[in-house]
């Protein structure tokens, strides 16, 4: 990180790790989701006034493709799933979040790895690129359309920028 970043008062960042392929930085992975949601939220005054919470969970290509089938009906694997607690259209991402669960995020670590070789970067900025890109979702992010996919993707890159200095 380029800078220490201020621990964030009652959020819980719950990381889990369900497979065995890939090695996890439970800590890494907690800053990386911290700075998402402070990132990713627009209402800061008000932000950390109740408990939050959100779970990151590692798990294998077969899970993933399991989870994907079953709640996306889409029979392959994905990179990375993001199940908000919120689904409702009048939640925005400028609401104060107060003593609530954000929801989960799951990413296969298998996946992430073969991306990074793919892209040419490290597994250490592919799990944070994909731990954004989950968190944004349950902040109501989305990339459906065009003019939404880019917001996301701007948003995803100011985050990587804030967390990370990578060479590659």
């Amino acid at each position: 990180m380029r800078e220490k970043a201020e621990r964030v008062k009652g959020l819980l960042v719950n990381v889990v790790n369900l497979q065995k392929k890939v090695e996890i930085n439970k800590k890494y992975v907690e800053r990386i989701a911290e700075q998402a949601i402070r990132s990713g939220t627009t209402d800061r005054r008000k932000l950390w006034k109740g408990k939050s919470e959100v779970g990151i969970i590692f798990v294998n290509n077969s899970y993933i493709k399991r989870l994907n089938r079953k709640y996306r009906r889409v029979n392959s694997i994905t990179d990375v799933i993001a199940f908000p607690t919120e689904e409702r259209k009048e939640f925005q991402a400028s609401m104060p979040l107060s003593s609530r669960i954000l929801g989960d995020v799951f990413i296969s670590a298998e996946r992430a790895k073969v991306q990074a070789k793919d892209f040419g970067h490290s597994i250490k900025k592919e799990i944070a690129i994909l731990t954004i890109h989950g968190i944004l979702h349950l902040l109501n992010y989305d990339h459906r359309r065009r003019k939404d996919g880019l917001a996301m993707r701007r948003k995803e890159k100011e985050i990587l920028n804030q967390v990370m200095d990578f060479k590659k």
